[in-house]
């Protein structure tokens, strides 16, 4: 048996049941999000001798030797030597490959590896689709592809229903000239722009920006065009209608009281409109040169150079790919696919990519996403060209600005009150992040997740779609659960081996007289002690465990048990988590509970207090030390009162443990040099 592949990955599985369970069956509702919920089926390979296990056939096919396990056993190979074992629990599993590692028939043990791919959309004629990697749509779909519930306007010529790449993608719309349910179109401009925005990534045909959102089709015009008027009342249906974008790919070069108007009236809704800045180099163009309008100039195809028909005198904001872009197509008997050119159809790849900003960040306001799309534009060379905007489009760059609008959401809750100073006391999180990139996660869309470390934490965006307003949304990784283990958490039921970390827990980085997280995992399983009791116990680096009656002059006692974990909280660190202080929400400061729910930022506690000597800022100090799921709290009674009570540097820890050391440079955007974000729509 190749015992020797699987041994280090076997000893790391037997720390997951106490690290996961704590010693209780119970759930972890409430403190983990995502991460909390129940663990899938865990899986592990086994090849069997066939001379020594014999094949039972009755009632389904199974090896002798492993009838007695309590898994779903299923073959691999047609020869019946390797099975699929699926446990229930983590704990099981642990139990059961320990028994079977020296059963007899038993030849190879592994557990499941997991593969991760990169999502690309199969739709055929996505590879003639040049702008869609110009302006990097792909790069943005590792985080969104959109959601069903944002909603794009298209107020044009009508969109066909039934072309088989926007089947599906239709909300029921409405026919403004005929005055009836049927927005079909006749001309098969509006098919076409309604495709660059959503067409479906289903293997067919080709795709569009946003491929989740779906389409509001607002029929407005014909063979000649459109009323302003017409087009005014179709906003005013867009506004009734609860859309977040609007796209407006028609234009003239007089102005229109009645529509300008209505889309004020989308403006102060919140809505994005976005017009096409037309066609004629010398010409200002109408609704684009409205100043609540983004307004979208034409780009050759490669993205370099402004088109040669673009207006070169309308206010614009950015541009788009503008010539030769492929696309859907009607002629009102057959759908198919051809190339269109013109603002019109650079509009609406700026429309997609308002729906993907608005999917992870809904609470944005207009002028938020309009400064997204300028900011994260590829300027021209030269800059500065009339007509030309901030420059091309970055759909990836626009949605990695909302993913980082998320995570700053999440730290200027308790630390811009500290960096403002409205509020004196440490850091929740950090005052900056040192490192901004993306980790294989399972359960993340594209199979990597975008992740911001902090010094004391790392916040991690799993799914971009799930709204702010939830208090899972943004989640802190279980890095001191981790970082004890060994086991590096790839999926919610995921994991890597690797080694315990030696790093300190507490105290300065070259401390050698605390406990290390590789010391804490010799005590996970340790009992708790009676509540009330005084804590007086001690560890040191080599995990040994002693009692000094004098630390109970220090008055902390063991608090409140977590029934989730069997730990108990020490009373220092339970008054810690019930703190009330200045907080940062809804664009003002307030004073509100720091912590909520409780164990939402630390998690559950997966080991008792003890407390141990540690070098802090050159000096050996007493210092109380309890590590949590996602971090590790310590108490350092000659502290100031306002930093007593601290969280530790699990961030930093975590990324030496992976990555070895930390970044040179500080990341190229920084969640914490965001703007204050008010969530209310207006910023």
């Amino acid at each position: 048996m190749r015992w020797s592949l699987i041994w280090p990955r076997l000893l790391a599985w037997l720390l997951i049941p106490v690290l996961l369970l704590g010693g209780s069956s119970r759930s972890l509702v409430g403190a983990h999000g995502h991460e909390t919920t129940p663990p899938g089926p865990v899986e592990w390979g086994v090849a069997v001798e066939p001379g020594r296990c014999a094949i039972l056939r009755q009632p389904l096919p199974q090896p002798r030797c492993l009838a007695d396990l309590p898994a779903r056993l299923e073959p691999i190979d047609p020869g019946g030597q390797w099975w699929r074992l699926r446990f229930d629990q983590p704990a099981t599993a642990a139990d059961w490959i320990v028994r079977l590692l020296g059963r007899p028939g038993v030849a190879e043990l592994e557990p499941a590896v997991r593969l991760f791919y990169q999502w690309t959309p199969a739709d055929p004629l996505v590879a003639q689709q040049e702008w869609l990697t110009v302006v990097g749509f792909p790069a943005a779909w590792d985080d969104t592809i959109g959601r069903a519930g944002v909603t794009v306007a298209v107020i044009d010529s009508g969109v066909a229903a039934s072309h088989p790449d926007l089947a599906g993608k239709l909300l029921p719309g409405y026919d403004y000239l005929r005055r009836d349910d049927d927005p079909d179109d006749e001309v098969g401009h509006g098919t076409a722009v309604a495709g660059i925005i959503a067409a479906a990534a289903d293997g067919q045909g080709l795709v569009g920006g946003a491929p989740g959102v779906t389409i509001l089709p607002l029929k407005v015009g014909d063979q000649i065009g459109a009323s302003s008027f017409t087009i005014a009342e179709a906003v005013y249906g867009a506004i009734e209608r609860g859309v977040q974008v609007i796209n407006l790919s028609l234009g003239a070069d007089t102005p229109s009281g009645a529509l300008e108007r209505a889309i004020e009236q989308a403006y102060a809704r919140g809505i994005v409109v976005v017009a096409a800045a037309g066609n004629t180099p010398d010409s200002v163009t109408f609704p684009a040169s409205y100043p609540e309008v983004i307004a979208v100039g034409g780009a050759t195809a490669d993205g370099k150079r402004l088109a040669s028909f673009t207006s070169r005198l309308t206010r614009v904001d950015l541009i788009a790919p503008a010539e030769n872009v492929l696309t859907t197509s009607w002629d009102g008997q057959e759908p198919s696919w051809d190339r269109r050119t013109g603002t019109s159809f650079a509009a609406p790849m700026v429309s997609a990519t308002a729906a993907l900003v608005r999917s992870i960040a809904p609470d944005s306001s207009v002028e938020w996403v309009r400064q997204t799309l300028r900011e994260t534009a590829s300027p021209l060379d030269p800059p500065g060209q009339p007509g030309a905007g901030s420059g091309l489009l970055s759909a990836r760059g626009a949605v990695e600005r909302a993913v980082l609008r998320r995570f700053a959401q999440t730290w200027q809750r308790a630390d811009l009150p500290v960096a403002a100073g409205q509020a004196q006391r440490s850091w929740l999180w950090g005052p900056a992040a040192f490192a901004v990139t993306r980790e294989p996660y399972e359960e993340a869309r594209a199979g990597t997740r975008a992740v911001a470390y902090f010094d004391k934490a790392r916040l991690e965006l799993t799914d971009p779609d799930r709204p702010p307003q939830d208090p899972w949304a943004v989640t802190s990784g279980l890095l001191a659960r981790e970082l004890i283990s060994g086991m590096e958490q790839v999926g919610d039921g995921r994991f890597v081996p690797r080694a315990p970390a030696s790093l300190p827990v507490a105290g300065d980085p070259d401390d050698r007289l605390g406990p290390t997280y590789a010391t804490l995992a010799a005590v996970l399983a340790l009992p708790p002690l009676d509540e009330g009791a005084l804590i007086t116990q001690t560890i040191d680096r080599s995990g040994r465990v002693g009692n000094e009656l004098r630390l109970a002059g220090y008055g902390v006692r063991a608090g409140p048990l977590a029934p989730e974990t069997g730990h108990r909280v020490a009373s220092v660190f339970w008054e810690f988590l019930q703190r009330r202080g200045v907080v940062y929400t809804g664009g003002r400061f307030e004073t509100a509970d720091l912590f909520w729910p409780p164990f939402a930022i630390t998690g559950f506690p997966i080991t008792e207090a003890y407390w141990t000597r540690a070098k802090v800022g050159g000096v050996e100090r007493d210092v109380l030390v309890q590590c949590f799921e996602r971090r590790c709290l310590t108490y350092t009674p000659e502290n100031p009162p306002g930093w007593r009570v601290e969280l530790g540097n699990v961030g930093q820890h975590y990324y030496r443990w992976r990555y070895g050391s930390l970044p040179d440079q500080p990341p190229a955007s920084d969640p914490a040099a965001m703007a204050p974000v008010d969530g209310s729509g207006r910023g």
